[in-house]
């Protein structure tokens, strides 16, 4: 099914403005943001066409196709029941969570965060006059998992009020369970803490795994759960910004809405909102197609590890397209490790610009051709064999 829609072939990025790829004016293998390198869906790209033959772009109304696709999306992929009247539409995650915080907490009060965690977490809470307050994921093996033990004393600290949940989890790759997230719904419930939680990624699950929204979790908790979406990270939608906020508390979604409004993040892009429809009503084989090559991308890291690099550490992948890989075995921190890599031609995330605890790793990016990823592995490999060696790159 891949091969339909040709995610071996892979246009030309460079000079086009994009982050990933006109970072710097060295020609790197880029490995690293959530940014994959595929061409958007056929039925996105018709859509945007039929949008753009139109001509005019002025000031945008989101259709009642807009919300429907929405619903329908939630519905039918992550059994989640929403209405028009719980979603409001914003540019992006990151100003959501920016609106959230403002509309919902005062400054000096505490977010509990599982970390390693995205690093966009950090500047958003400490720009909304907030404390970050860590719950440290425990390395198992293979894979991470939570310390609830720690989240109960966290939470009961007498700032404590927000958890910041990244569902499923960035930059680790879980895909957290039920049972887990009724573990963190209970503690949340006791301590009447205000549960954000981050469902961008929650598409992306290349072993076809079921995905659980935390509304669908507790009942009891509903009307303290404000969660964000978008079509952003599953379909590659990142520069048309189109966002969701889904919040079931009307009081809640009131304050929230008067947060977008002053802030002005409440308009959004006509093509973004053209994209979202076309990618919810119409991108399912699409997607399916996309999380069987990502699983197909991670067997291949996965033997090049194991045969090439066995003193690394691979997670296993659950969800997301972001390998997280422990490179502790080479001796020197994640910033000198990537800064090696870069003059070796290639370009990962440093475990520790998602905090401390990512200290030692790095992340990797699959959502690239397997022609790409293999040229990346092996400048990787020359990287740490020269490490290994007790050699650096001149």
């Amino acid at each position: 099914m891949a091969n339909k829609f040709e995610f071996d072939q892979l246009p030309q990025r460079r000079g086009t403005g994009s982050a990933k790829w006109d970072e710097d004016e060295q020609e790197l293998i880029e490995l690293w943001v959530a940014d994959m390198d595929f061409v958007c869906a056929p039925a996105i790209l018709d859509a945007l066409k039929n949008r753009l033959k139109h001509g005019i772009f002025g000031y945008n109304y989101l259709l009642p196709e807009y919300y429907a696709a929405i619903c329908s999306w939630a519905l039918r992929h992550n059994q989640l029941e929403i209405s028009k009247e719980q979603i409001i539409p914003t540019s992006g995650v990151i100003p959501a969570l920016s609106a959230i915080f403002h509309a919902l907490t005062l400054p000096g009060q505490q977010v509990i965060v599982q970390t390693p965690a995205y690093n966009g977490f950090y500047p958003t809470l400490r720009n909304a006059g907030l404390e970050l307050l860590e719950n440290p994921l425990k390395h198992q093996g293979d894979h991470f998992e939570l310390d609830l033990e720690d989240l109960e004393r966290k939470a009961c600290s007498e700032r404590a009020r927000v958890l910041l949940l990244a569902n499923p989890h960035n930059p680790t790759g879980r895909l957290w369970t039920s049972s887990e997230l009724r573990a963190i719904a209970e503690i949340a419930y006791r301590h009447k803490l205000v549960v954000i939680s981050d469902e961008i990624h929650c598409d992306i699950r290349p072993q076809g795994s079921l995905f659980t929204p935390f509304y669908n979790v507790m009942p009891e908790l509903e009307s303290r759960i404000v969660t964000c979406i978008s079509a952003s990270k599953s379909f590659n939608l990142a520069g048309l910004q189109n966002a969701q906020i889904i919040c079931k508390n009307p009081e809640w979604r009131a304050q929230i809405d008067r947060a977008i409004n002053i802030y002005e993040l409440c308009e959004v892009n006509v093509f973004g909102s053209c994209a979202t429809i076309a990618a919810f009503t119409q991108g399912d084989e699409w997607l399916e197609a996309l999380n069987a090559y990502i699983r197909a991308n991670f067997a291949v890291l996965k033997q090049f590890v194991k045969e090439k690099l066995p003193y690394l550490k691979l997670t296993e992948l659950e969800a997301t397209y972001l390998s997280w890989l422990d490179c502790r075995a080479l001796g020197c921190s994640s910033e000198e490790l990537g800064a090696l890599l870069i003059k070796e031609g290639v370009r990962l995330s440093p475990g520790s610009l998602f905090g401390t605890r990512g200290e030692g790793f790095m992340r990797l990016n699959l959502a690239t051709s397997k022609e790409r990823l293999l040229l990346g592995l092996e400048r990787l490999k020359t990287v740490c064999d020269r490490l290994r060696a007790g050699s650096k790159p001149a």
